[in-house]
């Protein structure tokens, strides 16, 4: 592919993992509208080296499908990992794509988990029904691998398009407990294929504002 293929399937590939331009351009280091004009304008013509790495590792592809250059193998290898680990952060709902990134020093993600980065997704807290576990504006790492209910835990869930977070338990064979740690609110029983299990909940950011 020529340079302006290889943007037309960047750009196919940014939508089909459902991303944006604008929340792209702020992971890799750039200004909201780099790649944006990148993408569209052709400038700059082809992505410099550091800003494709980055972006291949947002994108979960490999570097050679994001430029018209024969690159050696040892740039587009799998096994050359970035010293960052950047996550993913979901919106409120299942429409809102991806809203921003949080980015962590690879040593320290790897000392809390040893998924992929590209499973893990992060999701902020809203409301009091997780209370005291979880109060609105903590944050959450989910697992997106663990996409179905293993064992009890907490799980990141989808309910009427909307990502939450609830304690699930086994009831019965076919039956979960959907719980929510704040006692004002009622659990609820449902059957495990009515539910969408997000992923299972590795690690909790907790916010405390100071002052």
């Amino acid at each position: 592919m020529d340079a302006d293929k290889i943007r037309l399937h960047i750009a196919h590939l940014i939508k089909e993992k459902h991303k944006n331009l604008r929340a792209l351009s702020l992971a890799i280091g750039k200004n909201e509208a780099y790649l944006h004009q990148f993408v569209h304008k052709g400038s700059p013509m082809r992505l410099p080296e550091e800003d494709r790495r980055k972006l291949a590792s947002l994108l979960d592809v490999d570097e050679q499908d994001l430029t018209d250059i024969k690159l050696p193998k040892t740039f587009s290898s799998p096994t050359i990992q970035s010293k960052t680990a950047l996550l993913e952060m979901l919106g409120a709902d299942t429409n809102s794509g991806t809203t921003g990134f949080f980015s962590l020093p690879i040593e320290d993600f790897s000392n809390l988990t040893s998924v992929l980065p590209n499973m893990v997704k992060i999701l902020r807290i809203s409301g009091d029904a997780m209370l005291p576990t979880l109060k609105d504006g903590d944050y959450v790492l989910s697992d997106t691998s663990e996409n179905s209910f293993s064992a009890d835990g907490l799980y990141v869930i989808v309910l009427n398009n909307r990502y939450t977070v609830k304690r699930v338990q086994q009831i019965s064979n076919d039956k979960l407990l959907l719980i929510s740690d704040n006692t004002h609110y009622q659990s609820v029983s449902v059957s495990k294929t009515d539910i969408t299990i997000y992923g299972k909940i590795i690690c909790i950011f907790k916010t405390e504002k100071i002052g």
